[in-house]
């Protein structure tokens, strides 16, 4: 099997929904490049171990409990195999073209491991592609109702996208420098050749204008959809804002915001009161406000005092 460890590996990562199939496709587009269509999720699988291993490990140095792999591995040795793991799967990826220099992999949810991907691979490098979150909360609730899969909800979207936008940006503390590199999906969109050679640039691989130009095309979103988005979106992409603005509730974005509105405005999304479109957005929301807090007091009232009523007895009546 052709060894994968001398070949540049390269990961895409980011919160889901946030364009990183389309950039993962263009990149794949290059002929030096080994990579599938599909997800692999190596370090999905890994993590596992990963969590197991120290969980069991913690145990073992702490005198709690003595059971797992740390007894027949050291920690070293087991990282070692973990790396043997996923080399061989890269390996794997490699024979459908042999003479690929790099090794190209994607999935959104890499950005939480990347402590364990910088440990096995130290000379990987990351590619981080950041969309505006309101942008992606939208598409996460729309993936969840139309393909069934991701958060279906304001709270648990915004959420997935803060983890993963967070813990991405750890890996340029984590990896060596030159290994790191962000890119914003509205510049891509906008300054597709212009960004994509960017970030070739960054993995040291050539490409011509024409190569450029001609994936850019391709790829287009008016030519090709490749991350089963939201089609009923497309004439609202080329306007900022318009998909927010037009699928989120005024509490939807109130709730983004309670959760968010720090980020989204360190990152330039957003300024203060983003969330508040229309004249009277601020009234109605306070209102709607101390609805629920009204509601969720005569709820727990209502639990109380059912939980501490004496119950009836359950004995049939003898009249």
């Amino acid at each position: 099997m052709i060894p994968a460890s001398d070949r540049q590996l390269l990961l895409v990562v980011g919160a889901p929904r946030s364009g990183t199939t389309w950039l993962h496709h263009m990149l794949a587009a290059h002929p030096a490049m080994a990579s599938m269509e599909e997800e692999l999720t190596v370090f999905t699988y890994l993590a596992l171990w990963d969590r197991r291993f120290q969980t069991e490990k913690a145990n073992l140095d702490q005198g709690r409990w003595r059971q797992g792999a740390p007894l027949l591995y050291g920690e070293s040795e087991f990282y070692e195999g973990l790396r043997s793991l996923a080399e061989h799967a890269y390996a794997r990826l490699l024979t459908r073209k042999p003479s690929a220099s790099h090794l190209l992999d994607k999935h959104p949810d890499y950005a939480r491991h990347l402590p364990l991907i910088q440990k096995l691979f130290p000379n990987a490098k990351v590619i981080h592609l950041i969309r505006d979150g309101r942008e992606v909360v939208v598409s996460m609730m729309s993936a969840k109702k139309r393909l069934g899969f991701g958060a279906g909800e304001i709270q648990g979207a915004t959420r997935h996208w803060v983890t993963n936008l967070l813990a991405a940006r750890q890996a340029e503390k984590l990896l060596g420098a030159g290994q790191y590199m962000e890119v914003r999906y509205e510049e891509l969109k906008a300054e597709t050749t212009t960004r994509l050679k960017a970030v070739f640039d960054f993995c040291q691989l050539p490409v011509t204008d024409d190569f450029l130009l001609r994936i850019t095309e391709e790829y287009d979103i008016r030519n090709k959809q490749v991350s089963r988005g939201d089609a009923t979106l497309n004439r609202m992409r080329d306007k900022p804002g318009a998909i927010w603005q037009a699928k989120l509730s005024l509490e939807e974005r109130w709730t983004m915001d309670r959760l968010a509105g720090h980020l989204l405005q360190d990152l330039g999304y957003s300024k203060p009161g983003w969330w508040a479109l229309r004249p009277g957005d601020n009234l109605r929301m306070a209102y709607l406000s101390n609805l629920r807090k009204l509601k969720n007091t005569l709820g727990s009232a209502k639990h109380t005092w059912m939980h501490s009523t004496p119950q009836r007895s359950a004995l049939p009546s003898t009249q």
